[in-house]
């Protein structure tokens, strides 16, 4: 599953919050404090579509836009990344280090836990 960067995250954030969203409402909200031209804002719809991170609808007969996967989903995959690749640890991942977070509710950080503590159980069951 393919990860977003930095400026898809605020894209997913901004649709996390209230989706969906047409290309123009996401320009003029993200797009805008990115410093990014329309276009640049639907190549990079166009390209988050690709990548499997949002889907897209009609809306009233305009494109709009959605995430693909919910906030604890992206947020387990992208810490697992992290600690996985960064920081080398294959052990269970501390869902602690979410705890305090703004950006997450105590209702997703209960799913985070059984995301991770999924993914934990399928890691040690490939390992045998």
């Amino acid at each position: 599953m393919s990860h977003p960067s930095d400026s898809e995250l605020a894209i997913l954030k901004s649709l996390w919050a209230s989706a969906p969203q047409s290309a123009r409402s996401l320009h003029d909200g993200p797009g805008a404090s990115l410093g990014w031209s329309l276009s640049s804002t639907r190549t990079t719809l166009a390209r988050m579509v690709a990548k499997g991170l949002l889907v897209e609808t009609k809306l009233d007969g305009v494109r709009a836009y959605g995430p693909a996967r919910s906030k604890p989903a992206v947020m387990a995959g992208l810490m697992r990344r992290f600690l996985s690749r960064v920081m080398e640890i294959d052990g269970p991942l501390p869902t602690s280090a979410f705890t305090g977070s703004a950006v997450l509710d105590a209702d997703e950080l209960a799913e985070i836990e059984a995301l991770l503590a999924e993914a934990d159980d399928t890691a040690d069951g490939e390992k045998t």
